[in-house]
């Protein structure tokens, strides 16, 4: 399985154009998309402007050839008038205090990823269910722990997962040779239970299970964007980012 998430920043006012668009033409495409397997469409929960559409494929095959036959690049200009143009500014601390500096236009952000791992929905009726959000904690790990972090989260973390209430599906994402971020991708009933998760102190005991794996490299990122006026944050080893789902289709295997 193969993990593709597109992100992008959103006129807010465009909203629900942005989600007929996706309902309309998007979902309609990838269903009839040789390997598409799920598609939804995603927005930020503490900046609304924050969307991305997260789509899974049964092969990297799959997935590349959905890019090369053109269809990603037809599709992105049926979104393309909703979305704003921003600038970010990236400064990367290392370990050894080397500031890097960059800026570049805030473009959509595409990552794929290979899906080492995919939690059963335990609960497969509510999976279309309005109210769903979805949770993407990112970390970056140390070259040589990979296969730590990998045979720990299968041990520690995906059983606390299937008991904890509310959590419907999960994948873990590896990183590919040449790469250290690695992503848990979990989709819940509703926030609340998301937010139940975190305040029980469960996620930071999971954390805290899994914290010797991740590197010592810091990212330290200001975001320049109207729609995020004096925004700055600084990011650690770990992210976690929250989306409500405006938008899901699950296809099934397409062979």
């Amino acid at each position: 399985m193969f993990l593709r998430l597109v992100q992008a920043t959103s006129r807010p006012e465009n909203t629900k154009e942005l989600r007929d668009v996706y309902d309309e033409h998007i979902i309609p495409t990838l269903q009839q998309t040789p390997g598409c397997l799920f598609a939804c469409l995603l927005q930020g929960v503490e900046h609304p402007a924050d969307v991305g559409s997260l789509t899974l494929w049964e092969t990297k095959d799959d997935a590349d050839e959905y890019t090369r036959a053109g269809t990603f690049a037809s599709l992105m200009e049926k979104v393309r008038p909703f979305l704003a143009e921003t600038s970010e500014l990236k400064m990367h601390l290392s370990s050894d205090l080397r500031l890097e500096v960059s800026s570049e236009p805030d473009e959509p952000t595409i990552g794929e990823y290979p899906v080492s791992l995919d939690l059963p929905t335990k609960q497969k009726e509510q999976f279309k269910n309005p109210s769903m959000y979805l949770r993407i904690v990112s970390v970056a790990l140390k070259p040589d722990m990979k296969d730590i972090y990998h045979r720990l989260y299968i041990n520690e973390i995906i059983p606390a997962l299937q008991e904890t209430d509310g959590c419907l599906h999960a994948y873990l994402v590896m990183p590919s040779r040449g790469r250290h971020d690695s992503l848990s991708i979990t989709i819940w009933e509703s926030k609340h239970h998301a937010d139940a998760y975190e305040r029980s102190g469960q996620f930071q005991s999971l954390v805290g299970k899994v914290k010797h794996t991740f590197t010592d490299l810091i990212q330290w990122k200001l975001q320049l964007n109207p729609h995020k006026q004096n925004d700055a944050a600084i990011g650690e080893e770990i992210q976690v980012q929250g989306y409500g789902v405006l938008s899901l289709k699950e296809f099934g295997s397409s062979r």
